[in-house]
């Protein structure tokens, strides 16, 4: 089985790819390999990858700027 697990790099991420290797091959990306704010950057990756599971743990985790930095967020969607 082919998992893919978004935000390799974060905490969650990482753990999920640990637990999830006894299960099957798993595919972590960054943002830099799968961009969540761009439709194509995912679909390309999904379709390359071909995976049986998306595990999405990416997230937005400086809450304190994210209720003022409405910019960077707005202008990538």
């Amino acid at each position: 089985m082919k998992i893919l697990v978004t935000g390799k790099n974060g905490q969650i991420g990482w753990e999920l790819q640990r637990a999830l290797a006894p299960l099957g091959d798993v595919l972590a990306f960054d943002r830099a390999q799968m961009d969540l704010a761009n439709a194509d950057s995912i679909r390309r990756a999904v379709r390359e990858a071909r995976p049986d599971i998306v595990v999405n743990a990416a997230a937005y985790t400086a809450v304190d700027k994210a209720e003022t930095d409405t910019y960077s967020m707005s202008n990538r969607c």
